[in-house]
């Protein structure tokens, strides 16, 4: 995956907006909620083997292979098609309030970073709009930014989508997942960066700084659902030591990026790509024949949890 050229804008928030956003959001896709509309908030969590995110936290057992220790620096996804779905099985598309900063049309990022740095980052853990006021029992989102909006240009982009530390470059698009993390952290051997960034690949086009002239070979678009789902009292759980759960995370292949960003030539993907309920196709190489490795079924990467 080719990384993220120099960009030239900043991601826009003031520090009113981040007091506010993940908590009071404003209405927006379809203007003012109808008579029979309520506003829902769904609440998103990372974890690491059930243990709740912690910057710089030292967790054991992540993964295959000795000492299995892992700590992370950063944690950020977008979601699209947030539905709550009914007990007849229907779904019912949130309508996401537009606050000019976490949400825009139907795409919303969640920034789990709250405590991955030097000073306060901004944060949210929540996408918030209207639903009719119905018993839903379940919900189902994508992970990742839709094709329509993923390669816009990044100079001109509206918040979420402009947020620098999401974006490989224009004909790649945004990440979807950017967690980073380092493997065997503390040891006398040298810690391993092995992070996990999920984006679409094999987009066609003239170069990095063009968009796709078609749709891309792997858009690496995942959609999730979830039974028995509250979203007045439950949480949305990410836990990412699901994810690595077939990862040495103190081993990088030689000359390959650091962990798995989602090439189809990188053997640190085969366990990975999988568990984020997504076929993955691994090419060693010119003329190697292509390895198909399937979804894990069920999906494991989100759960729901309980207050």
């Amino acid at each position: 995956m080719v990384h993220p050229r120099p960009l030239r804008f900043s991601f826009p928030l003031r520090a009113t907006v981040l007091a506010g956003a993940a908590l009071t959001l404003l209405v927006g896709c379809g203007g003012d909620d109808g008579p029979g509309d309520r506003q829902v908030s769904v609440q998103f969590a990372g974890q690491v083997n059930g243990q709740e995110l912690v910057c710089g936290k030292t967790y054991s057992n992540v993964g295959l292979g000795q000492p299995g220790t892992y700590q992370v620096n950063d944690w950020r996804f977008y979601v699209h098609d947030v539905a709550l779905v009914r007990a007849d099985g229907s779904r019912q598309t949130v309508a996401l309030n537009q606050d000019g900063a976490w949400q825009y049309q139907n795409v919303a990022l969640l920034d789990l970073r709250k405590n991955c740095g030097s000073g306060a980052l901004p944060t949210n853990a929540v996408t918030a709009g209207t639903v009719p006021n119905d018993n839903y029992s379940g919900i189902c989102f994508k992970v990742g930014v839709p094709f329509s909006l993923n390669h816009i240009n990044d100079a001109t982009a509206p918040s979420p989508l402009n947020n620098t530390g999401m974006l490989w470059n224009w004909q790649g698009g945004r990440k979807f997942i950017r967690v980073d993390g380092f493997g065997n952290p503390g040891s006398v051997d040298g810690a391993v960066a092995f992070v996990v960034h999920l984006g679409s690949t094999g987009c066609p086009g003239p170069g990095a700084n063009s968009p796709p002239t078609a749709a891309c070979t792997y858009p690496n678009v995942a959609e999730f659902c979830l039974d028995n789902f509250n979203a007045d009292q439950d949480r949305v759980v990410m836990d990412m030591g699901k994810a690595l759960a077939g990862s040495n995370v103190a081993l990088n292949t030689a000359n390959t990026a650091s962990g798995c960003m989602s090439g189809n030539a990188d053997p640190e993907c085969i366990p990975i790509l999988p568990r984020l309920n997504l076929d993955f196709t691994y090419v060693a190489g010119a003329g190697a024949t292509p390895e198909k490795y399937p979804k894990v079924i069920p999906p494991v990467l989100f759960s729901v949890g309980k207050p």
